[in-house]
C-alpha cells in the first residue's frame, strides 16, 4: 500500500450500510464455504436497483427521451439475459440488515446487542450503498465497550481487517474517499451530507 493509500485508509466516514457479521473459529478462513442460516438477497437487491434505474431514466426522459428509451431498451436486454441464468448459478448473497457504521480503510465500529471479546475473529459481510457491492472479509475486535446511551443491552464493537484481506480493504478506502467527496460536494451545494445523523 501507498503512503497516499495508508493516508486514506484513515479517513473515517458515518454511512448506513448492509452489516451481517459472526464469530469465527481462531484458524478459520473467511471467506469460505455457503451459510445455511443466510438466504439469498440477490432479487431483492435486483429490485431495489430496477426502483432506483427506473427513477433515473424519468428524469432523462424529461431532457433527453431517445437516451432513456435506449436505456430502457439496454434493461430490458440485461433482464432477459438475467432470465437465461438458471437458478442454482443466481450468486448467494446474505440477508442482511441496514446498520449504521463508522468506516474507515482498516476497519470499521458499529453497535452489537451481544459482546465480543477483545482479540476474537468475525466474519463479516457488507453490503456498500449505493454501488451494492458486497464485501466479505475476516476482521480482529480491537475494543468492545458497552454504550451509555439507552438501550444499555448494546455494545460498541470496533474492528480491525485482518491484513490477509487487502483486495476487500482497498475497496472499502475506495467507498470511504467516494463518500467524503459526495459529502463534500452535498455540503458545497447547501445540502445535508449523505449518510449524516439527523
Amino acid at each position: 500500500m501507498s503512503e497516499f493509500e495508508e493516508r486514506r485508509s484513515y479517513f473515517r466516514i458515518e454511512d448506513v450500510i448492509g452489516l451481517d457479521y459472526h464469530a469465527l473459529e481462531p484458524e478459520q478462513e473467511f471467506p469460505g464455504g455457503d451459510s445455511e442460516d443466510t438466504p439469498e438477497l440477490f432479487r431483492a437487491l435486483l429490485d431495489e436497483i430496477d426502483v432506483a434505474f427506473n427513477r433515473a431514466v424519468n428524469t432523462v426522459w424529461q431532457r433527453d427521451p431517445a437516451i432513456a428509451q435506449a436505456l430502457g431498451l439496454l434493461n430490458r436486454k440485461l433482464d432477459l439475459i438475467a432470465e437465461q441464468c438458471p437458478q442454482d448459478e443466481v450468486p448467494q448473497l446474505a440477508y442482511i440488515r441496514e446498520q449504521r457504521a463508522s468506516i474507515s480503510g482498516s476497519g470499521l465500529s458499529f453497535t452489537s446487542p451481544e459482546p465480543y471479546a477483545e482479540g476474537s475473529r468475525l466474519g463479516l459481510s457488507l453490503v456498500l450503498k449505493p454501488s451494492h457491492i458486497q464485501l466479505r472479509f475476516a476482521a480482529t475486535v480491537v475494543a468492545c465497550e458497552p454504550l451509555q446511551e439507552i438501550p444499555s443491552e448494546l455494545f460498541l464493537l470496533r474492528v480491525k481487517i485482518d491484513e490477509s484481506n487487502q483486495a476487500e480493504q482497498e475497496q472499502l478506502v475506495q467507498h470511504v474517499v467516494q463518500k467524503q467527496y459526495s459529502n463534500l460536494n452535498s455540503e458545497s451545494a447547501g445540502d445535508e451530507p449523505e449518510g449524516a445523523q439527523k
